[in-house]
């Protein structure tokens, strides 16, 4: 048999190498320079984490900041003051005050935000209301340049000072949420040498994922409320039929199963057993601020004279469009509301606004009488203003969208049937008139204990 004489392979590859051309080399330093320039981008591109804490203008291209954003404009016309609400934004041409004389300037104007790399629009009018301005859930990605018409004429909207607001986190939405900022600030683009000659607004969104110690939605189950003014426990109502603190808290679970439903997170603002007051970082309303809560939702009974079926209670800050939204998703499921005193034509059936507070000479103040809701809607709803009890923090805060939801009337034994022999489904259509009014979906139920606890 013939031997085959072996070749080390150390030879054979050595005799390749010498046999490459100089043009041979020259590609592949040129593939290796570019794979490892994959390598790089690949390690150091921005994660989910990573978009948390990353200034969403950074992130820009150099050419559409400097192709696209207007130096300076013509007509422009200037903001004082702004606040967020649940998800909305709202803008003012005087320093937010429900008791001016004069309507704002920017009551009825027509609004525009123009996504300066898309080019894309959308239009809102003011209402003056808390929430009757811009539906913040519902924006894509991007900053946004404001405008306003004024008289016909498209203005560019500025404020005299420059700022950048607290972030405000979105619901969840399908395991995302948006993180948006109001900022005004002529050196906005400065890393791009750009310089504005005002400190116009711009809103920015940024796509992001849920931080587990923020909250979507806080219940809160009425009964055993320490009252901070009277420095006495005030159990709620009681009967042989039911119990307000045990029914409210009962409630407020199932609402709570049904919203996780949708992938929110829900925090209840007590225990079984637990007091809490409605002030302090502790309190029922400061656990949602601390929690960067979007709605507060109270749970509690009446003693109403004539009234036999559940209702909504508001703000008159509002347009009450989170309540109206609910109350016909209720009454579409078969749910009977009802209020025997009708108040003004902005309100479904089965839907109030709270009482405003009358001071010792008789002037109708800004204050309204349940602290579920005055308390709760930060710098709209003059959250800590109406006494000096521990929620002066929060008088500037971001507002949750609150409103009271008053499930059955204890001097009422129909009033109290009916709860108890629809309580299950009052709680879903709770949930699910929330869910039309934030464009919510249902997610499957693994989704849905992931999403509610990232």
């Amino acid at each position: 048999m013939k031997k085959v004489k072996k070749i080390p392979k150390g030879s054979k590859i050595k005799k390749k190498i010498e046999s490459l051309t100089p043009r041979h080399w020259v590609g592949i330093v040129l593939a290796v320079a570019a794979l490892l320039i994959l390598v790089f981008v690949y390690c150091n591109k921005p994660n989910e984490l990573d978009k948390i804490t990353q200034d969403y203008i950074e992130t820009i291209d150099t050419s559409t900041i400097r192709g696209e954003v207007e130096r300076q404009f013509d007509n422009e016309y200037k903001a004082q003051d702004y606040l967020f609400y649940g998800e909305t934004l709202s803008m003012f041409g005087n320093p937010y005050d429900a008791e001016q004389e004069n309507l704002d300037p920017f009551m009825g104007k027509a609004l525009v935000l123009r996504n300066i790399e898309t080019g894309k629009e959308y239009n809102f009018t003011f209402s003056g209301s808390a929430d009757g301005a811009i539906p913040l859930g519902q924006l894509d990605e991007g900053a946004y340049e404001v405008f306003i018409y004024d008289q016909y004429i498209k203005k560019r909207v500025y404020f005299d000072k420059a700022f950048t607001s607290k972030p405000l986190v979105t619901m969840r939405r399908g395991g995302k949420v948006k993180n948006i900022t109001l900022e005004a600030d002529k050196d906005i683009f400065r890393k791009f040498n750009v310089e504005l000659a005002n400190n116009y607004a711009f809103l920015v969104v940024k796509d992001t994922i849920p931080q587990s110690e923020i909250v979507d939605v806080v219940i809160d189950p009425s009964g055993n409320v320490f009252n901070e003014l009277t420095q006495e426990l005030e159990p709620g109502f009681a009967s042989g039929q039911i119990s307000e603190a045990q029914a409210s808290y009962e409630l407020a679970q199932k609402v709570k199963t049904e919203l996780e439903r949708y992938g929110l997170k829900v925090l209840i603002s007590r225990d079984p057993d637990s007091t809490p007051s409605y002030y302090g970082e502790n309190g029922r309303v400061g656990q949602g601020y601390e929690h960067q809560a979007k709605v507060f939702l109270n749970l509690s009974m009446c003693d109403e004279e004539s009234v036999n079926r559940p209702f909504f209670i508001v703000s008159p800050l509002t347009n009450a469009s989170l309540a109206n939204e609910m109350a016909y998703i209720m009454t579409q499921n078969g749910i009977e509301l009802d209020y025997p005193y009708t108040t003004t034509d902005l309100l479904a059936n089965g839907v109030i606004f709270d009482t405003n507070i009358v001071d010792n000479e008789y002037n109708v103040t800004p204050f309204t009488i349940n602290p579920a809701i005055r308390e709760s809607g930060g710098k709209a709803t003059y959250a800590g203003q109406y006494n000096q009890v521990g929620n002066g923090t929060y008088a500037s805060h971001d507002g949750m969208y609150g409103l009271m939801f008053e499930y059955a009337n204890i001097a009422s034994s129909d009033s109290v049937d009916y709860y108890q022999a629809n309580q299950d489904k009052i709680a879903k259509s709770l949930a699910q008139g929330l869910a039309s009014y934030f464009q919510l979906k249902e997610v499957d139920s693994d989704e849905a204990a992931s999403e509610s606890s990232i």
